[in-house]
């Protein structure tokens, strides 16, 4: 199950940096309260360890 652990104003109108978590199974999310995931918002694996990072139409993982 995917989690919203952080949620920030990047420009103080309509862009969010989101920091999500859940296991290397689930879907990574493409949008979340009907907004589009902005660029390096972060995505935690719990169960691997492994980062993620948003490219704007793609998740990657750190490092890689």
């Amino acid at each position: 199950m995917v989690k919203l652990m952080s949620k920030a104003n990047v420009d103080g109108d309509s862009e969010f940096h989101y920091e999500f978590s859940g296991l290397s199974t689930d879907t990574k999310p493409s949008a979340y309260e009907g907004r589009v995931i902005e660029v390096n918002s972060l995505f935690l694996e719990l169960d691997t360890g492994d980062f993620y990072y948003f490219d704007g139409e793609d998740w990657s993982k750190v490092g890689a």
